[in-house]
């Protein structure tokens, strides 16, 4: 047997009451171990040959603290009466600690360099030593002794700041991972850990970013070890004579064509002129142009089918040429105030045409999505995920395997409640966390809304990070999709700290609280938090605004409120045009995530 386990400095509690092959209960000397630490047992179990000696390690998921010679009803009448704890004969010594441990497996083999775990088949006995194993044992217990795997830094272990966490970066990159937590409690911390240990291994990684919470990367490059960084704003162009980019903006931002509005579809397309690398919008607007045409002086005017076909595709054509003239409008004016900030934006390449500009070996590719309507977004996501995970199921080595990385994923990807029908990333990413595993297309999910996630996709995440929880439906939603976190460990979700949690799943061996590691090296310098008080307080109207509304009130005077004689004709204002992006109604902009109708 180990030396640690025979030392008595190592022995932190005695097993007593009833023990099973899941848990088992010990008084805990005080101030020898903490919620979430691992312990060891040594016991004897059955084997074929005989008996044999084994370890039975667990982790700490709840201690109490028991004083029977103090009863509720001393407690009561010392309160009630004001009497002075001193002044009776009640016992403050006679308290002790009572900690459940979950068992997390066996090991036969004694040696700590060689710790693999089995399932444990006997219970540990009761009056049994438990010992608080030393860092190093703790260590190979963790990696199972193999050194040859990539491991990817994550932190320490809550009550072991001697332990190190890793997880396996090849069930990262390859079988999801998920990082779940309310606002503030570490989300961005955790996956910039990840990222950065990713980064050091040269691995790809594309980060869907609609709030620019990771242009930290583009400014911290030089921290990063002189990996290329490229900040992308989305930008549609097209090429050839292919008209399939075009039908796709449709189908994600508009409507669904016909098969008879596909027809007429292609006869505009063909009597359209298209300068090659022509942007999407610029297209669509003469693909229009050429719709009025032959609606004015093409067909047969009596003929209605033909009216309505040319009708409808006009008017998907027109919705995406909005929702693109929006993006580009919102390009130019987000990265205004960014570019004298130091940060340079390039034009999204094409992910059908030139996959390997966005994906490539020791490359961060930031997709800068801020300021967009969630139909937007949706649609930019889904088109460059689809033809990126194209490219690697059709195994023509043309991109490396990658790494994509979703941001306020339950945007994204939104569960059945939230409504699902405007959002056509929901259908490209439920596809490659499927089916991603086998051609090298992983996925990172972080969510501070884990209850608003679709619950299919989420399952289908075998690693997890979960950080401070607080909000019930999130807490049991996550229950219900990790199969091995326990009760106990959710009810300690919401008394995490930021950057603590607890990884669970095939990227570590069993369920670990741990301390995230804090990158501040790579905190943004140039963006932060605002101070809006101050802003507030500081404000003052733009004179030459002021000037300018004053000289439109005198030459165009307001109008004059309506007449009852008006008012019980019941005539109305016409109403304003509904345009893409002007105005709120609902919480959506006007015209947002609205379907043109057939």
């Amino acid at each position: 047997m180990t030396d640690w386990i025979k030392s008595n400095e190592r022995r932190i509690g005695t097993v007593v009451g009833d023990a099973s092959t899941d848990t088992y209960t010990f008084i805990l000397k005080s101030f020898s171990a903490k919620l979430g630490d691992i312990v060891a047992t040594p016991t004897d179990v059955p084997g074929h040959a005989g008996t044999y000696g084994a370890i039975i390690w667990g982790r700490v998921v709840g201690i109490n603290r028991v004083n029977p010679f103090f009863p509720a009803e001393a407690a009561q009448e010392l309160s009630e009466q004001d009497i002075n704890l001193l002044d009776t004969v009640l016992s403050t010594t006679r308290d002790y600690l009572q900690a459940e441990v979950l068992i997390l497996g066996a090991t036969k083999n004694m040696d700590v360099t060689n710790l693999r775990l089995s399932p444990v088949t006997y219970p540990v006995k009761p009056s049994a030593g438990v010992f608080s194993p030393p860092a190093e044992a703790i260590r190979v217990l963790l990696t199972g002794g193999d050194n040859n795997q990539v491991k990817l830094r994550l932190g320490t272990l809550i009550g072991r700041k001697d332990v190190d966490v890793s997880l396996q970066a090849n069930k990262i990159v390859s079988r999801h991972l998920a990082i779940l937590a309310m606002t503030g409690g570490g989300k961005t911390v955790a996956a910039r850990r990840v990222l950065r240990e990713l980064t050091a291994i040269n691995y790809p990684i594309v980060i869907l970013d609609p709030h620019g919470d990771y242009l930290a990367f583009f400014e911290k490059r030089r921290e990063l070890g002189g990996v290329d960084v490229k900040l992308f704003y989305p930008a549609i162009r097209v090429y050839g004579s292919d008209s399939g980019v075009i039908e796709e903006l449709i189908a994600k931002m508009g409507h669904r064509l016909t098969d008879p509005q596909k027809d007429f579809f292609q006869t505009v397309v063909a009597q359209t002129n298209l300068e090659p690398g022509m942007t999407a919008e610029r297209y669509i607007a003469e693909l229009i142009t050429t719709c009025g045409r032959l609606r004015d002086g093409g067909g047969n005017g009596g003929d209605r089918l033909n009216a309505l076909t040319v009708n409808a595709v006009r008017r998907s054509l027109d919705f995406v040429r909005r929702a693109l003239n929006s993006m580009q409008t919102n390009n130019e004016r987000l990265m205004a105030q960014l570019k004298p900030k130091g940060y340079a934006f390039t034009e999204l390449p094409d992910p059908q045409t030139s996959p390997d500009e966005i994906v490539r070996p020791g490359r961060i590719s930031i997709i800068y999505l801020a300021g967009f309507d969630h139909l937007t977004q949706s649609a930019i996501a889904s088109i460059v995920i689809e033809h990126l995970f194209a490219h690697r199921a059709k195994l023509t080595d043309r991109i490396a395997p990658f790494l994509t990385v979703i941001e306020e994923a339950h945007n994204f990807v939104p569960g059945r409640r939230e409504g699902t029908e405007d959002t056509p990333s929901l259908a490209t990413v439920r596809k490659v966390i499927t089916e991603g595993r086998k051609f090298g297309t992983g996925l990172m999910l972080i969510s501070q809304r884990p209850a608003r996630l679709d619950e299919t996709i989420l399952s289908q995440c075998n690693s997890f990070l979960v950080l401070r929880l607080v909000n019930p439906k999130d807490k049991n939603f996550v229950r219900s999709v990790m199969e091995n976190l326990s009760e106990s460990d959710a009810n300690i979700l919401q008394t995490f700290g930021p950057g603590q949690g607890i990884v669970s799943g095939q990227a570590v061996r069993f369920p670990l609280l741990v301390d995230i590691d804090f990158d501040e090296d790579l905190v943004s310098e140039a963006i932060g938090d605002e101070d809006f008080v101050k802003k507030a307080k500081d404000w003052s109207p733009d004179p030459v605004r002021e000037e300018i509304a004053s000289i439109v009130d005198e030459v165009i005077p307001p109008e004059p409120p309506a007449s009852p004689a008006t008012k019980r004709a019941g005539k109305r204002a016409p109403l304003p045009d509904v345009t893409f992006n002007a105005g709120t109604r609902g919480g959506k902009p006007n015209g947002a995530g609205k379907r043109p109708r057939a």
